[in-house]
C-alpha cells in the first residue's frame, strides 16, 4: 500500500472479483478522530521486520535489542515470525533509535517503520531503509552540501546532509542519509566530472549488515546468491569479488576500483575480464596479439577492416591461470603462441611517461 493510486489500484480489482457481493453503501468512514491515548501509543512506536532469516528466537532478539538501545523500558511484541512491534516511553527514546540506525541482529538488518494511525500493522512496507553513505575522494573545494545532495540524489532519496571534520585538522567529509532500495544492489562509487577533468569516488556505508560479495545485495552471502552462482564468483579460490568489507565505513581500505584509477599506470587494466564491445557501430579494425618476453600480452589494433563485434575475454583454465580468448564478428579463436600470465591492455597511441 506504498501510495493513494496502488490503494485505488487495489479497491478497483477488489470490486471486480466482489461483483454485485458489495455496494457504495457497504463502505464505512472511520473519520479522522482518534482517542488521545491511542494517538499517543500509536506515536510511541516502531514496527520493525527483519530482512531475512525471520525465524529467530524472540526472548534473545529483545533482550539484544533493549541492550543495544539502552532502553530496558521498551515493550517489543511478536506480530508475526520476523515481525515486531516496539512501544517506547518517550518520543527522544524512539527518535534517538531511529537516527543513530541502521540496527541488525545477528548480521540481519532490522527495517524500521514509525507508526501511522491510517495504516494497518500487515500493510507497513519494509523494501526500503535509509543508511548514511561516505562519499570519499571528493576535492576540498567540492566537499559542501550542493555536491553531497548531486551525488546522493542518484542513489535514492535524500533525507540528511551533514559535513563533517576528519580528525583534528581541517579536513571534511561529505555524507548522506539516503533511502535505499534494499531490492537493488549497493552502489560501490561513481565517477565525477571536474572541469576538464574525472576522478573516482568511492562509497562507503554505515552500520552496513551481511551483504552478498558477488551481487551486491543486502540480506545474504555470496554462497546463497541466487544472482550469481558462488561457483562462478571465484571467491572460492580468494579471487577478488565485485564487492567486499571495503564498503563499510568502519573499514579504511580503500576499494579495488579505487586502487585501480588511482594506482600505477600497468596495473590499470582488470585482471579477470576485459570486454570491448559494440552493438550498433564497426569497429574498422582487427586485432594482432604479440606476447613479449615478460610473458605480458599486448593487443594492438592494426589492418583496418569492418567487424561488427570485438571482444576480449579472460578465461580461466584448470590450473587457475589465466588465458586470452579473441573473438571477432562472432567467431571465438585463441590467440598462437599465448604463454600464460598476466595480459596488459595497450592503446596504440599511449606513450610510456617517463
Amino acid at each position: 500500500m506504498a501510495n493513494i493510486e496502488e490503494n485505488h489500484l487495489r479497491l478497483a480489482a477488489l470490486c471486480r472479483q466482489m461483483e454485485d457481493l458489495w455496494s457504495e453503501e457497504d463502505i464505512t468512514d472511520l473519520g479522522d478522530n482518534i482517542p488521545e491515548e491511542e494517538q499517543k501509543q500509536n506515536e510511541l512506536t516502531l514496527y520493525g521486520k527483519l530482512y531475512s532469516k525471520p525465524n529467530v528466537n524472540f526472548q534473545a532478539f529483545c533482550s539484544t535489542m533493549k541492550r543495544a538501545w539502552k532502553i530496558d523500558t521498551v515493550k517489543c511484541e511478536q506480530i508475526a515470525p520476523g515481525y515486531f512491534s516496539f512501544m517506547f516511553q518517550s518520543s527522544e527514546e524512539k527518535r534517538r533509535v531511529i537516527e543513530i540506525g541502521p540496527w541488525s541482529f545477528a548480521s540481519n538488518l532490522l527495517v524500521l517503520r514509525e507508526g501511522d494511525p491510517s495504516i494497518p500493522e500487515h500493510c507497513y512496507e519494509f523494501t526500503h531503509y535509509a543508511f548514511w553513505v561516505h562519499f570519499i575522494g571528493l576535492p576540498r573545494a567540492r566537499v559542501n552540501e550542493e555536491s553531497i545532495r548531486l551525488l546522493a540524489s542518484r542513489m535514492g532519496r535524500v533525507e540528511e546532509i551533514k559535513i563533517e571534520a576528519r580528525g583534528n585538522n581541517s579536513r571534511k567529509i561529505g555524507k548522506a542519509r539516503v533511502v535505499l532500495n534494499l531490492a537493488k544492489p549497493l552502489k560501490i562509487g561513481t565517477i565525477i566530472n571536474c572541469g576538464d577533468k574525472k576522478w573516482w569516488i568511492d562509497y562507503k556505508y554505515e552500520r552496513l549488515p551481511h551483504y552478498c560479495y558477488s551481487y551486491g545485495r543486502i540480506g545474504h552471502y555470496a554462497n546463497y546468491c541466487t544472482e550469481i552462482p558462488y561457483e562462478e564468483t571465484g571467491l572460492a579460490q580468494d579471487l577478488p569479488g565485485r564487492f567486499g568489507s571495503w564498503l563499510k565505513a568502519e573499514v579504511r581500505e580503500e576499494s579495488p576500483y579505487w586502487k585501480t584509477f588511482y594506482g600505477k599506470i600497468e596495473s590499470l587494466v582488470p585482471e579477470e575480464k576485459v570486454v570491448m564491445e559494440t552493438q550498433t557501430e564497426e569497429i574498422e579494425s582487427t586485432m594482432k596479439t604479440a606476447v613479449g618476453v615478460d610473458n605480458s600480452m599486448a593487443l594492438v589494433l592494426v589492418q583496418p577492416e569492418k567487424t561488427k563485434h570485438m571482444s576480449v575475454i579472460r578465461r580461466h583454465n584448470s590450473d587457475q591461470h589465466q588465458t586470452l580468448s579473441i573473438s571477432l564478428a562472432g567467431k571465438e579463436s585463441l590467440p598462437q603462441n599465448t604463454k600464460k600470465g598476466k595480459a596488459v591492455y595497450k592503446a596504440p597511441t599511449a606513450k610510456k611517461q617517463r
